[in-house]
């Protein structure tokens, strides 16, 4: 077997090709690892869940951490990780409340979802492992949210035999 690193452009590849990963989040020094089904853009990772114990962590701790791998063939495997930034997207302020000022930044904070929205629309079922909970009722509108991972580091590894 050969294990090798994997250049910046192989490790974007592999995140543009895989939708499942591992994200890990720590709070009070205590770990905590999930998957999550996700879509690459520009420098960020971007996803949808219902609020959580992820959420809750990731809100006080932003530091995480995605792994994703592809082990489909029997010729090799390659393995990367994703350190970046939690960020929520948030629904736009109501404009009623807010002046010209308050406007731009919804435009912006909307231009985010929709441009994770996209992304995520791209692929089957986007919605399902986000919006389910084992055992609980579809979730009610309004109460899911979009958020970012926004990438600080790249690193991977390939192995072939």
């Amino acid at each position: 077997m050969n294990v090798t690193e994997m250049t910046r452009l192989d490790c974007v590849a592999l995140l543009k090709t895989q939708r499942l990963g591992r994200l890990a989040c720590v709070r009070d020094l205590r770990p905590y690892v999930v998957p999550i089904h996700f879509a690459f853009g520009d420098n960020s990772i971007c996803s949808f869940t219902l609020p959580g114990r992820k959420v809750e962590w990731m809100q006080v701790n932003p530091h995480v951490c995605l792994q994703v791998d592809d082990v489909g063939g029997p010729h090799g495997w390659r393995s990367v990780v994703v350190d970046g930034l939690f960020e929520e997207l948030p629904k736009g302020p109501d404009l009623d409340d807010s002046a010209a000022g308050a406007e731009r930044m919804t435009a912006t904070i909307d231009s985010e979802r929709k441009f994770a929205w996209s992304l995520l629309a791209k692929h089957p079922n986007w919605w399902e492992p986000g919006a389910l909970k084992p055992g609980a009722a579809p979730a009610v509108s309004g109460s899911h949210l979009f958020y970012q991972i926004r990438i600080e580091a790249i690193s991977g590894r390939q192995a072939s035999w």
